[in-house]
């Protein structure tokens, strides 16, 4: 009776491992006919106006400091320290509003723009900087809520979405978005 058991044993665990070896051989031969598709052989409802630039993460947070130091000063009004971050030329995009502004132009607007925001606050939620495959293009993109009170002390805030175009350390391109909250019934 003990050698029927030994036996049967035995027998449990060479069919197992025999399992175990099938499904590894399995698992690795569909693993090496999987190949990835590359996103040019991908076929999309809309072509794209540029090639895909194939993006990848920043090796380092240099541009992120650069962007959120940018938007801190604003908030600081702190419009010497901005235009420290901001390069010779700068193409903003906002809401309504689109231009290539010098420096000194682009730091005169956001001068006139501060005044119109009392206890203007930011509440970062997060933030990705990313750099094409060739190294000649990189973004910052920041995701925030900016909240603030206006001349007549009313409250008011937006999400809003920064793609700011670096380079050399500075921003040369501003493109904003943002989202009004629905009014409260």
């Amino acid at each position: 009776m003990k050698q029927l058991m030994l036996i049967t044993c035995l027998a449990f665990a060479l069919a197992s491992c025999s399992n175990q070896d099938k499904t590894k051989t399995t698992s690795e031969t569909a693993t090496t006919e999987t190949k990835p598709v590359a996103a040019a052989d991908v076929k999309l409802p809309f072509s794209l106006e540029r090639p895909y630039q194939n993006w990848q993460m920043a090796e380092t947070n240099d541009n992120t400091i650069v962007a959120m130091n940018a938007l801190k000063t604003f908030v600081d009004k702190d419009f010497t320290g901005l235009a420290a971050t901001l390069g010779d030329s700068v193409e903003i995009g906002m809401d309504g509003y689109s231009a290539k502004l010098s420096r000194d132009s682009a730091i005169k607007m956001f001068t006139s723009m501060r005044p119109m925001y009392t206890d203007l606050t930011i509440t970062m939620d997060d933030y990705e900087s990313v750099i094409s495959a060739d190294k000649k293009v990189e973004y910052v993109t920041l995701w925030y809520k900016e909240t603030w009170k206006d001349e007549k002390g009313k409250a008011d805030s937006l999400n809003v979405t920064d793609d700011c175009k670096m380079k050399n350390g500075k921003m040369i391109g501003l493109d904003e978005k943002v989202q009004h909250f629905p009014a409260k019934k």
